[in-house]
């Protein structure tokens, strides 16, 4: 599971081409996009006509999925909120961003993935300590199937566990060259465990 997550910025036609540029490395993009409802559905529907559709997932409206006949939504961390959802619509692809064992534990079993970190030191979360080893442990412990992300790249990529089920991020995705790269290497280690 490889999931691009777009920068929180306004649709443009710059994040439009990055997500063409990768679309046949990611397995799906959470548009996670910093723009009014009209400009959302405009980047959505152009987005439709360029990728295919079932890889959009939109980020915690449910409202803006079922506007655009979408299947896959994610949720920010509010496990009650999600798993309400999923219960009432299980025919959805239902997941969220989560922090904590905690987090884990109350959506195992009842959401269809979780995106869990931050594993490495990420310029994005400067000064928070990335997740500890225990921790990383019990929650690949749980069934759900668990994404990793923060600091992924091509030097952290060989000491990710390799019981995540993928990664996910914002920076790596950007460059596809350097994602390939770490894919690959990600997919080797993947098949020799």
């Amino acid at each position: 599971m490889f999931y691009m997550i777009t920068p929180f910025v306004e649709p443009s036609d710059t994040v439009l081409q990055s997500i063409v540029d990768v679309e046949a490395l990611i397995d799906g993009v959470i548009l996670r996009l910093d723009g009014r409802e009209d400009e959302l559905d405009v980047f959505i529907m152009q987005l439709k006509r360029l990728i295919d559709p079932s890889k959009i997932i939109v980020h915690n409206s449910p409202h803006l999925m079922m506007k655009h006949g979408l299947t896959r939504i994610h949720f920010k961390e509010c496990a009650g909120e999600a798993i309400a959802f999923k219960q009432q619509h299980p025919e959805f692809r239902v997941g969220m961003s989560v922090h904590s064992e905690d987090s884990v534990r109350l959506i195992d079993g009842v959401l269809d993935y979780c995106i869990f970190g931050h594993i490495f030191p990420t310029p994005s979360k400067p000064g928070l300590t990335p997740q500890s080893a225990s921790v990383i442990d019990t929650v690949l412990s749980y069934n759900i199937p668990v994404v990793a992300i923060g600091g992924i790249d091509e030097q952290t990529v060989h000491q990710l566990d390799t019981r995540f089920r993928g990664f996910s991020g914002i920076r790596l995705f950007q460059h596809k060259a350097q994602l390939e790269h770490v894919q690959k290497e990600w997919l080797l280690r993947n098949s020799m465990s």
